[in-house]
């Protein structure tokens, strides 16, 4: 079959999106694993079965000779979007960012991989001196596990807000199942290059200030996330990754 569709919605440096009326199709390039491909929508299809609000996996096919998922197209608008047109309500959009994100930590889903597996992976495959990879497989396996769902990319992009108060949230590639202040550093990570510190530091203050948890058992996990940043980021955001790796772990 060949790709039928509308628009282009996103274009990365191994996959292109597109849209198709009420579907989205994500197309993988040729090189792109076929098991972390399947593994993709099997684990949204997990997250579909606990009942969160997910845009649910249709298919998985070939089109071009090139392996597809196509799902359902969600309706609304990011989060990302609201905060770059309205700065003034920053506070109350993050408020929200929080609350959904606190409601993944709870959900239970099935079989997931385990966090420090991936991260244990990540670790080596970074281009670090070896030195470096050991002294963080030490502190990652000196931290506390954890049973939380994570969703290993929860930026405001990937939550799309409905016009009736609904929600869902997207790109699930990266769930896992541990400690949830690695997936808060991460997310605080990617809002500071994205945005500035003012609004990664307001998200990590409305975090902390609904959990009463301390800002150190996120900080303990900085590095873990910036490495683990690092290996996914696009060239141009390495430098970035690489100075906070250096921050957290000199």
């Amino acid at each position: 079959m060949s790709i039928d569709a509308d628009r282009i919605i996103a274009i990365r440096t191994d996959k292109i999106v597109y849209r198709n009326g009420d579907t989205v199709l994500k197309v993988f390039d040729p090189a792109y694993s076929t098991a972390d491909i399947f593994n993709e929508a099997l684990n949204q299809a997990r997250i579909e079965e606990t009942g969160f609000p997910v845009p649910k996996i249709m298919d998985i096919q070939k089109l071009d000779g090139k392996w597809a998922i196509r799902r359902e197209y969600a309706q609304g608008i990011t989060l990302e979007r609201l905060m770059l047109e309205k700065p003034e309500n920053r506070e109350s959009y993050l408020d929200r960012f929080t609350d959904v994100q606190r409601e993944i930590f709870s959900l239970q889903a099935r079989q997931l991989n385990r966090q420090k597996y991936k991260l244990a992976q990540r670790i080596g495959r970074a281009s670090l001196p070896e030195e470096k990879r050991e002294r963080l497989l030490e502190r990652l396996f000196a931290l506390p596990d954890g049973h939380a769902t994570l969703h290993g990319d929860f930026i405001p992009s990937n939550l799309v807000l409905g016009r009736e108060g609904g929600y869902c949230v997207l790109d699930w590639t990266h769930v896992t199942e541990g400690n949830e202040h690695e997936d808060v550093a991460r997310t605080y990570l990617q809002l500071l290059r994205r945005f500035d510190e003012s609004t990664a530091d307001q998200y990590l203050a409305l975090y902390l200030g609904k959990t009463g948890d301390r800002r150190g058992d996120v900080l303990e996990w900085m590095a873990l996330a910036a490495v683990a940043l690092l290996v996914l980021c696009r060239p141009s955001e390495r430098g970035f990754y690489l100075k906070k790796l250096d921050q957290y772990m000199p």
